[in-house]
Parts: structure tokens; C-alpha cells; sequence
């Protein structure tokens, strides 16, 4: 076993790194006729409206990865693993987010949401998966937080449910699959206590 302090600290600097990368894709408008630049920044609602879903989702998945870290006592290198499986995800997001912006107002936006909800879909898995593994495993968590592990996995056990969903929305409706993804960003923000066991 391992001690953790370094993957919390790794771990945040790609959470950091991800979300800043998302503010990259929002572009100044140059192309403006004079005293048009108000309507030329309303144009790029697609890019303001893809990057708050996409920040405020790896938002709330940073803070749900801090909370699972603050009842980890040890890593092996299966919880390691794990843990880059869901960085790699982390670190992609800033393209799906890009790509969406790009095409949520023409005819490819519902490819487009489909794309940028399944990566949500792939990494809620991954979440999943790591949050199990921490629980089941042998001396990974703190034995006295068991319990509050536990009312953070029931809280996040409807997150691939929720981002299948979000696929099926893109089919209709790019934006749609934008607000949807907002929207399951602040269920996850709730304190897991809501889902303790009384």
C-alpha cells in the first residue's frame, strides 16, 4: 500500500489543468460590422453554454474525488490505476466540449451531443468502478468512514443511468443534452449526508 497524498495532489492538478483548458475554447469574435460587437458575443452562447456544463461537471467531480480521498487511508496499484483511467477521461473532456460548442447550432448537433455525453457516460463508469473498488477492498478505506463512503456511493450510483439518459436527450437536441448535464452537475453537488443511511 501507498500513501495517497501524491495522487490527491497529481490528481488535482489535472482537474486543474482540464477545467482551465475549457475557457480556451471560447473565442473573441473579430468579425463584427461597427457597434455590432453585443450581437457578435450572443452568437457564442453555444461556447458559454458548453463550457458551464463542462466546468461545473468536472467541478463537481473534483469535489466528489476529494471527498472519496478524505476516507482513503492507503492506495495499491489497482486504485491507482483505476484513478488514471479517470483522469484520462478528465483530461479529454475539453474536446467533446469543444466540439459541441462548434456544432450545437448547425445540423450535427445531436451527433455531437451523443459524442460529448457518452465520454460523461464512459467516466461515470470509471467512477464507479474506483468507488467500489475502495469500498470492497481490504484496508483502503479509513474503517471509520465506511458508512459515509457508502452514502457517497448511493448518491453516485444513478451517474451512468443519468449520463445514458443525457445520450438519449442529444438524439433530440444538442442543447437540450447541455442543460440536462448542468442539471445532473448539481445532484451531484449535494452533500452525500442526504443519502445516509438513518
Amino acid at each position: 500500500m501507498n500513501e495517497t497524498g501524491r495522487i490527491e495532489a497529481f490528481s488535482d492538478g489535472v482537474f486543474a489543468i482540464a477545467i482551465t483548458l475549457l475557457i480556451l475554447e471560447i473565442k473573441v469574435p473579430h468579425e463584427f460590422v461597427a457597434g455590432g460587437l453585443g450581437t457578435a458575443l450572443m452568437h457564442e452562447w453555444p461556447s458559454f453554454l458548453a463550457f458551464l456544463a463542462s466546468y461545473f461537471t468536472i467541478g463537481v467531480m473534483w469535489m466528489n474525488h476529494h471527498r472519496l480521498f478524505t476516507l482513503i487511508g492507503a492506495a495499491d496499484d489497482v486504485l491507482m490505476g483505476l484513478n488514471l483511467l479517470l483522469l484520462l477521461g478528465v483530461t479529454f473532456i475539453p474536446f467533446p466540449t469543444a466540439v459541441l460548442a462548434e456544432h450545437l447550432t448547425t445540423g450535427n448537433d445531436r451527433i455531437a451531443g451523443v459524442f460529448y455525453a457518452g465520454c460523461f457516460f464512459v467516466m461515470s463508469i470509471v467512477f464507479q468502478v474506483l468507488w467500489r473498488y475502495a469500498i470492497r477492498k481490504d484496508g483502503i478505506l479509513l474503517p471509520e468512514k465506511i458508512e459515509e463512503a457508502r452514502a457517497i456511493l448511493r448518491q453516485y450510483m444513478g451517474g451512468p443511468l443519468f449520463y445514458l439518459a443525457a445520450i438519449l436527450i442529444a438524439l433530440a437536441s444538442g442543447t437540450a443534452c447541455l442543460i440536462w448535464s448542468l442539471l445532473v452537475a448539481i445532484y451531484f453537488a449535494l452533500p452525500p449526508r442526504l443519502w445516509s443511511r438513518r
